[in-house]
């Protein structure tokens, strides 16, 4: 059972009263009662009683009540024999209090309410609403406790309560409750828009949007013997639908003229008999006005009655009776408004006109109307058409606003409106705007605001789930290879196809349900992301190019290009996994999936907070503020580059461009000693740089530079920024003609690259530095500004590979001995397509996530931000089912990134993969250092490379996620939605250029504030990777990162068994202080001993150490 969760912030805020409160035991009145269930099918039974909550802040760490010294009640239940063979027993538990004040974020007093059997927790109801609600469904005999405490209170409270028994008939669920009882389990944050815009204002309801000056207890008797449960919605204070009594009366209406009109004299007669439960009066049931009447084919028949009061219609308030094909009535649904006074609302006076009503809607479209200008045209009804008014601006009214008066429902009363009709183009491309209005005859005030424009939905061919969410999968090979499927690196993964899907929606996984497209769209060009293929950036060799970030047609041989449509809204493309992706449906189906995925993101994130005011990209923000007219350019098989990808984030309101790139393709070919014996082929991996085909014979050549601690390195001199020989010194004459053999570390793989070009090599080996498997050699180049991606590719041209340090042993014995020749030879082979990749453009969207939400230009920032981005991999690649996946216990196993581009499932093109477990991945906090020797045996030297630190951070926050999947009360779906919480809450609380301990105390502290058991979890994450609770960050402005300190002290330590001063480790240790980015504990000590000292107790089994 989940709890809602609310901040400790307002705890702390509140009366210090409350830390001398002493909570006393207490009773509710009567203390008991014995209870029998009632054993009919649709009877019910309400027992009632009082009771006092005490002061305090009980419920806050939790959010959820104990059993011990807060109020209760106990309800001894007895259940007769056999009781649920052929019956359910629903036992709904209810307490409300006199509305309260509000104290900063919270309400005084706010209370919670828990229901236990046996020393076990029910159900609990933590709302911001002065009631809580429980539902048990089939509850066992035994006593059932009812136990109320306060999440904020500075008194006592008096409260009244009651627990509903209702027996249904047995069924395979039960209805979702509605206003009268309100579900437990969290939900999603809304921003609470009711669907799509097409000019992207807001779909709007003042009496949606305000509460409820009271709420309405649910009647005890009239709902027996129905043929189903009623809906009761207790801001209405009425049933909103209600079933017919099994043995409901057929009405005798008498000889009418039409069967029409027996049906509805019917209808009305139902409605009489059901007044009293319905609120309706006999004014109101002859008043309304019918809709529509008639039978549904061979069906039931409806009867529509709309709601007048005066002869106005009342806005959007109506009742439907179904009747069988006998005109016997089934059912009532919808409901009127009846909480007003006639004489009053007879009386009301009104202060604004027609034309005022039409200026004031217009106006919150951004535009302006001279209220002169308006002049009644026509008179159509109850309509009023108005003359076209001559506009300035971008958009201009398509057809005549019309306008009608009604009434508008609010708490107590109806407020006279009026009802206007707004349709317009924009000037420049004619798209179409419609808006219906309601607006406040006696303020101007907006009341209602609806889009009339219905955007379609689309239908595009991907590889992702058939069911909703839709999620996609980490590439055409599926989701088969994360978590790795072996015990370790050598074990063989195949690559097998997935079946790609047609999926069909009009918006992804957000609350506001805002289209990807607009209805008469032919192109991926949509409001959050405009996707194609970016052929035209081709450099020139040797060249550092300038790519064109766009895409446009520049040549008819050469054209960029949208996917367009090519049947009814469809976007149906046929992708072969390792085709070729040259061909032009594969290139359309990689713009599909890059534009399904980039908008599947956007909408994923969207509810955790990072919207239009946090920053996000997007063409128009439907009024919701934030900068506007920056989707994201996403621009696939770019041609500025290779086997990379790139994210350019400018400030909100300038669009972020993505770029992805073709990788090169499996390796064909072979690199093998020919003498003094030839041997068979080695394991090799090739470069990111340089030619892509190769085939080179002869001798080969130790490299000795002669600088630095290696002189077998080949790292030279080199310029901090570009990585380029800038001093070569004397170029190694030996390497002329023939093949450099070269060990890795110390400096970049191009570094290595231009001193054997500077020395004429005709090839190069690289031998690992470590016992693992070579891996793909990248350019490391500083990309140089503008241009976010790798430039320099180009200049390396020499034939680059890498094999295994044993491998490389042997070479090197043989050359020891005498002369040694090989055979370095790479084949043509099918590109790997990184716009297919979606872990890869996963990872690039976070940087822009991060950027948009933080100031990150420091080196430990921008490492971070790579870590971000791997984390988005992975929080969309691990799925619930990979708790069943072999090595994989507790979600311990081996997850990769980027395994489809790189062939490599293990670690993808990391040096690790992520993994809890230390025999996977050992590297920790300390390893962002430069000169840090690495778990796999490296030196170290490049430690500080944001790719390399990246790791570091993502390891530890995908520790952290870990531990939350792991939570036995979290579902896999609510550990995620959490984490996504965590994620865009410490974005928001990160400082400027931090350093790594900030980031980390950002994303904590936000945890803290939500569940302390997460906050737990997640800094155990942090502490098992030595960044725990007294570690040290490098300084801010630190580019090597020398200066690590780390500690694995947990945050929460386990409670000293002798009481007394101190932790279980001492009292007096305290955290270094004087280096940049060391907080000790800082804020979060001060928020865990501050929210300690509030709520008056201690978290359970554990205590701190300050």
């Amino acid at each position: 059972m989940g709890f809602a969760i609310r901040p400790f912030a307002a705890v702390l805020s509140a009366s210090a009263a409350l830390l001398m409160s002493v909570p006393v035991a207490q009773a509710s009145e009567p203390p008991s009662q014995d209870v029998t269930a009632p054993t009919n099918i649709g009877d019910t039974l309400v027992v009632e009683w009082t009771g006092t909550a005490l002061a305090g802040a009980s419920g806050a760490a939790t959010n959820a009540c104990t059993q011990g010294t807060d109020d209760s009640h106990d309800i001894v239940l007895a259940l007769p024999d056999d009781y649920y063979d052929g019956r359910s027993l629903i036992a709904d538990f209810h307490i409300e209090w006199p509305v309260g004040t509000n104290v900063g974020i919270v309400t005084d007093p706010d209370l919670v309410l828990t229901v236990f059997q046996d020393g076990a927790a029910l159900g609990s109801s933590d709302g911001g609403s002065p009631e809580e609600n429980v539902r048990v469904v089939d509850p066992a005999a035994g006593t059932l406790t009812a136990v109320v405490c306060p999440f904020f209170a500075s008194a006592t409270t008096d409260y009244t309560a009651s627990l509903t028994l209702t027996v249904e008939g047995e069924a395979a669920c039960v209805a979702a409750p509605t206003k009268a009882i309100a579900a437990a389990s969290p939900v999603p944050a809304s921003s609470g828009a009711t669907g799509p815009e097409t000019l992207r204002i807001r779909n709007f309801d003042k009496f949606l949007a305000e509460d409820a000056t009271s709420l309405s207890a649910v009647p005890t008797t009239g709902f027996a013997g129905r043929l189903q449960h009623a809906q009761f919605d207790r801001q209405l204070g009425v049933p909103t639908f209600l079933w017919a009594e099994a043995n409901a009366p057929s009405a005798s209406v008498g000889a009418l003229a039409s069967d029409r009109d027996i049906m509805i004299a019917k209808a009305r007669a139902h409605l009489r008999h059901e007044s009293k439960l319905l609120n309706l009066t006999d004014a109101l049931i002859d008043e309304a006005e019918v809709s529509f009447a008639g039978f549904n084919g061979a069906g039931p028949a409806v009867v529509r009655f709309r709601q007048r009061v005066g002869g106005l219609e009342v806005f959007q308030r109506y009742i439907n009776v179904l009747l069988d094909r006998n005109l016997d009535p089934v059912a009532v649904s919808g409901y009127f408004a009846t909480a007003f006074d006639p004489v009053e609302v007879a009386n009301h006076s009104t202060t604004r006109s027609a034309a005022q009503a039409i200026a004031a809607a217009w106006g919150t479209l951004g535009g302006v109307i001279n209220v002169l200008d308006l002049v009644p045209e026509e008179i159509d009804g109850e309509y009023t058409w108005f003359s076209l008014p001559a506009l300035s601006g971008s958009h201009a009214l398509e057809r005549r606003p019309r306008v009608r008066s009604m009434y508008y429902p609010r708490a107590n009363t109806l407020e006279p409106a009026f009802y206007v009709e707004l349709f317009s183009r924009t000037r420049s491309g004619g798209a179409l705007s419609a808006f219906a209005f309601v607006v406040s005859a006696q303020t101007g005030e907006i009341l209602h605001r609806k889009n009339l424009v219905s955007d379609a939905t689309f239908t595009y061919r991907v590889f992702a789930d058939t069911v909703a969410p839709f999620t996609p999968f980490d590439s055409p090979l599926g989701n088969e290879q994360t978590p790795f499927q072996g015990a370790g690196p050598d074990v063989e993964v195949p690559r097998i196809p997935a079946s790609d899907v047609l999926v069909t929606l009009e918006s992804g996984p957000i609350s506001t349900g805002d289209p990807w497209l607009t209805e008469d769209a032919t192109q991926t060009i949509g409001n959050n992301v405009e996707a194609c293929i970016d052929a035209v950036d081709t450099p020139v060799s040797g060249i550092i190019s300038n790519p064109l970030n766009i895409c446009t047609e520049i040549t008819q041989d050469t054209p960029d290009i949208y996917a367009p449509t090519n049947g009814e809204r469809t976007f149906d493309y046929t992708v072969t996994p390792d085709g070729d992706p040259s061909e032009q449906e594969a290139q359309y189906g990689a713009i599909v999936n890059m534009f399904y995925m980039v908008n599947w993101m956007h909408d994923w994130w969207y509810d955790h907070g990072f919207d239009e005011q946090s920053g996000n990209a997007q063409m128009v923000n439907y009024g919701r503020g934030g900068a506007e007219g920056d989707p994201i350019l996403a621009q696939g098989q770019d041609a500025s580059g290779r086997n990379n990808a790139n994210m350019a984030t400018p400030a909100d309101g300038s669009s972020p461009t993505m770029q992805q790139y073709l990788f090169d393709g499996e390796l064909n070919g072979e690199v093998k000693q020919l003498t003094p014996e030839e041997l068979e082929s080695f394991n090799f991996t090739g470069a990111s740089f340089g030619p892509s085909t190769f085939d080179v014979t002869g001798t080969v050549v130790p490299v000795s530079d002669g600088v630095g601690d290696s002189d077998t390195d080949g790292c030279g001199l080199t310029d901090p920024l570009l990585g380029l020989v800038s001093t070569p010194g004397v170029p190694q004459p030996s390497l002329a003609g023939n093949i450099a053999l070269v060990d890795r570390g110390g400096c970049a793989f191009t570094t290595k690259a231009q001193f054997a070009l500077v020395s004429g090599a005709s090839a190069m080996v690289v031998v690992n530095n470590v016992d693992t498997a070579p891996i793909t050699m990248g350019n490391g180049d500083v990309p140089i500004v503008p241009v976010p991606t790798s430039p320099t590719d180009p200049l390396y041209q020499i034939p680059s590979v890498m094999i295994s340090k044993a491998d490389g042993q042997i070479i090197k014995d043989n050359l020891a001995a005498g002369e040694v020749t090989m055979r370095v030879n790479r084949e043509e082979s099918i590109d790997s397509d990184g716009t297919l990749d979606n872990q890869i453009i996963a990872h690039e969207l976070f940087h822009y996530v991060h950027h948009r939400l933080t100031d990150s230009s420091n080196q430990q920032a921008r490492a971070m931000s790579e870590g971000w981005g791997d984390i988005n991999a992975f929080m969309l690649s691990a799925r619930a089912d990979d708790a069943n996946a072999p090595f994989n216990e507790n979600y311990s196993g081996a997850y990769s990134l980027a395994g489809y581009v790189t062939h490599n499932f293990w670690s993808g093109i990391r040096r690790a993969p992520y993994s809890t477990e230390f025999s996977r991945n050992a590297f920790t906090f300390k390893h962002i250092a430069d000169g840090e020797p690495t778990p796999d045996g490296g030196d170290g030297a490049t430690n500080s490379a944001v790719h390399s630190s990246g790791e570091i951070w993502a390891n530890m926050m995908w520790n952290c996620y870990a531990g939350l999947i792991n939570d036995p009360r979290h579902s896999f779906d609510e550990a995620q939605s959490r984490m996504k919480d965590y994620i865009i809450g410490g974005f928001k609380m990160t400082p400027a250029n931090a350093t790594y301990t900030e980031a980390r105390d950002a994303v904590l502290s936000v945890v803290l504030a939500n569940d302390y058991q997460d906050f737990e979890a997640c800094s155990n994450g942090f502490a098992e990777r030595g960044a725990g609770l007294f570690a040290v960050s490098p300084s801010r402005d630190s580019a090597d990162h020398v200066g690590v300190v780390e500690d694995f002290t947990p945050f929460v330590c386990e409670a000293s068994q002798g009481g007394g001063d101190g932790g279980s480790d001492g009292g007096d240790r305290v955290a270094p202080t004087g280096s940049s980015g060391s907080l000790g504990l800082g804020v979060l000590g001060v928020l865990l001993l501050m929210s300690l000292l509030f709520t008056g107790r201690r978290f359970s089994q554990s205590r701190f150490n300050i």
